[in-house]
């Protein structure tokens, strides 16, 4: 246990109801805490014992709106934010509707500023809270077919190094939470074309074998504890031992152009 309670009581995690999200509400609950958890599904009641559900649509702009205005009594009280809803579609950028590209930046980045917007001043009120947003490794390692959900993932994670600075000594802590791959339902869940190119179903054939290969999602429940029980500001990278210490370090001596090689090679595409 990691004496949580002893200065937190109201926590917030958003797409609570799988994956990391499920995992994290679970180990919160453990520590003695008031956990919300939101979902889309309004008759949704499965999960930990204790979890309170708040109904989110959060890939759209009127459903984020929604949401704070009828909850703006529990936004006041949390002192702790863990953004962690996502979901992405794969294959080429123009392939379908422009529907899914606006629901993807609305859910990962627009979503969770306004979900930080709302809480901050009751944070700064007591002086004290934490705000994790869940970013991705894919901020720094560009995803092949997965352009909207990393440009998503790299604005969260540079707002929160922004919100890092600018309020430091605030006596609040704010993480960017850089997550690799997590054995949940991440890869099912995403949308993708019916038939694929050939480069395409080489990338998808490789994240598919990240997916089996990857921890379970209480690794990275376990890491956020930790980190948010420090209490201070960091960015924290979480997955599997080659994503969470080798491949960072090729970010401190690799060229950007040889990173982007390195990636397009990793992931089986043409070198030209």
């Amino acid at each position: 246990m990691h004496a949580l309670k002893a200065r937190f009581q109201n926590v917030l995690v958003t797409g609570a109801s799988s994956g990391i999200g499920q995992a994290v509400t679970k180990q919160l609950l453990e520590e003695g805490l008031e956990v919300y958890g939101t979902t889309r599904d309004p008759e949704y009641t499965a999960g930990p014992d204790g979890l309170r559900w708040l109904k989110l649509e959060g890939g759209t702009a009127e459903g984020m709106q929604t949401f704070i205005e009828d909850n703006r009594d529990v936004l006041e009280q949390i002192d702790i934010l863990i953004n962690n809803a996502g979901w992405s579609s794969f294959g080429n950028l123009t392939a379908g509707d422009g529907e899914s590209v606006e629901k993807q930046v609305q859910l990962l980045l627009h979503t969770p500023i306004q979900l930080t917007r709302a809480v901050l001043p009751g944070m700064r009120k007591r002086g004290k809270g934490c705000i994790l947003n869940v970013s991705s490794l894919a901020a720094c390692f560009p995803l092949p077919f997965m352009a909207t959900y990393t440009a998503g993932k790299a604005g969260l994670s540079a707002f929160t190094q922004s919100l890092i600075t600018s309020e430091h000594g605030t006596g609040l802590a704010f993480i960017d939470f850089q997550a690799g791959d997590f054995r949940t339902a991440f890869n099912e869940n995403m949308s993708r074309p019916e038939s694929l190119e050939t480069s395409e179903l080489r990338a998808w054939e490789q994240f598919e074998r990240h997916l089996q290969a990857a921890p379970e999602a209480s690794l990275a429940a376990s890491d956020m504890i930790r980190a948010i029980a420090k209490g201070k500001s960091s960015v924290v990278r979480s997955g599997g031992f080659f994503q969470k210490w080798v491949a960072p370090m090729g970010l401190r001596v690799l060229p950007v152009s040889c990173l982007l090689r390195a990636i397009r090679s990793y992931y089986k595409l043409p070198s030209k």
